[in-house]
């Protein structure tokens, strides 16, 4: 048994021996796929930090080496073992949601990693995003930092971030930092850096002051004056802005148009409708402006208006005066008594003068008649 026992761990010694000296001569195209590395034995790794037992980095990927031996390796770029490929994380799509991002609301941000090795995986990722320009973007959940653990040969990763934008932005694009970093198998650090666009919206607020009609109430045929404010209460412009009568109603108006409102300014409206018939409900004007892009917004305003039947005695409405009689001095009859005196004096005193001549001249008359008759002078005198 001693014999048998001897034999077998001699047999056992050769075959460990043997598939040592096997594996010293193997090939790095040998390894599995996935984990297919430089050999580790002399620290001359595919990456960066591939230090050897001295700790002596080759230097040939984007940071230095961290060493194969205890101490960090000293950077010196050399040219990678042949067979050796460093191993690649690139971002290969980005997107937000929503598409345009609006100042002062919540988004979140998509976006792909791939790993463009076709033998090696990458692990122990870490994904920071951040904004520069004066932090435009914070995260949400109060970290831009996000960790994978690991991305195979060939694959992808699609990952996730919440963000909020600030609301005193402007409306621009603004950039973002991806920065990646991340090891090989064996420790190896790598770290790569990517670029991308937010494009930032400002929402459009905009409103109108109470609409002023005047007169408030019209007939059939008639014109009235709309005037009102339309106020820009945002931090963009407000183009090609105006206001029109909504189709379909029984008043009709021509087209106002404003143009550009500025941020924090406001724009007048003074147009002159139309009633073409009856209407007992308020009339509806419709005001649209564009934004930068061209997208047409509409706000819709009602005015009171009442138009009524039209009076065909009076076309216009008038009052009538209040009389007072104890009021108003009765000239016409006072010309016309004061002129029937004067011609009724005029009469009499014809009539007087007329009636004293006749008088005068019979006493005339009646003198002459005495005179004739009884001389002066008695005969008997004129005898003697």
């Amino acid at each position: 048994m001693k014999k048998f026992a001897a034999s077998v761990m001699t047999v056992l010694m050769v075959l460990c021996l043997s598939g040592t000296a096997l594996a010293a001569h193997a090939s790095p195209g040998d390894a599995p796929l996935g984990d297919q590395i430089g050999p580790s034995e002399n620290g001359a790794g595919g990456g960066p930090g591939g230090g050897d037992a001295g700790g002596n980095g080759d230097g040939s990927g984007s940071t230095p080496g961290t060493g194969g031996g205890s101490d960090p390796g000293s950077g010196d770029p050399v040219a990678a073992p042949p067979g050796i490929s460093v191993p690649r994380v690139m971002l290969s799509g980005f997107t937000t949601a929503p598409a345009e991002v609006v100042a002062g609301q919540d988004f979140s941000v998509s976006f792909t990693l791939k790993n463009t090795s076709r033998a090696t995986r990458v692990q122990n990722i870490k994904v920071s995003l951040s904004s520069g320009e004066g932090a435009a973007f914070l995260p949400a959940n109060g970290s831009s930092s996000m960790f994978i653990e690991r991305i195979r040969a060939g694959e992808e990763s699609i990952e996730t971030m919440a963000f909020h934008s600030l609301p005193s932005l402007e409306e621009k694009p603004y950039q973002m930092t991806l920065l990646v970093e991340y090891e090989d198998t064996v420790a190896n650090a790598y770290q790569s850096q990517e670029t991308v666009s937010v494009q930032v919206k400002q929402g459009i607020r905009a409103d109108t002051s109470a609409p002023q009609v005047m007169p408030e109430a019209i007939e059939v045929g008639q014109d009235a004056s709309v005037t009102f404010n339309i106020h820009n209460q945002g931090k963009t412009k407000l183009y090609n802005a105006k206001a029109v009568v909504k189709e379909g109603q029984p008043v009709s108006g021509e087209e106002m148009f404003i143009g550009t409102i500025e941020p924090g300014t406001s724009g007048a409206v003074d147009m002159l409708i139309h009633a073409d018939d009856e209407a007992t409900q308020p009339l509806v004007i419709e005001v649209t402006y564009e934004d930068v892009d061209g997208k047409v917004t509409a706000l819709s305003k009602e005015v009171p208006l009442s138009v009524m039947p039209m009076n065909m005695e009076e076309p216009y409405p008038t009052e009538e005066l209040p009389t007072d009689t104890g009021m108003v001095f009765p000239w016409l009859p006072l010309i016309i008594g004061f002129t029937l005196l004067v011609l009724l004096v005029i009469v009499i005193v014809l009539l007087v003068g007329r009636s004293r001549r006749r008088r005068r001249e019979q006493r005339d008359m009646e003198s002459l008649a005495m005179i004739g008759d009884d001389p002066l002078m008695p005969a008997d005198h004129l005898r003697g």
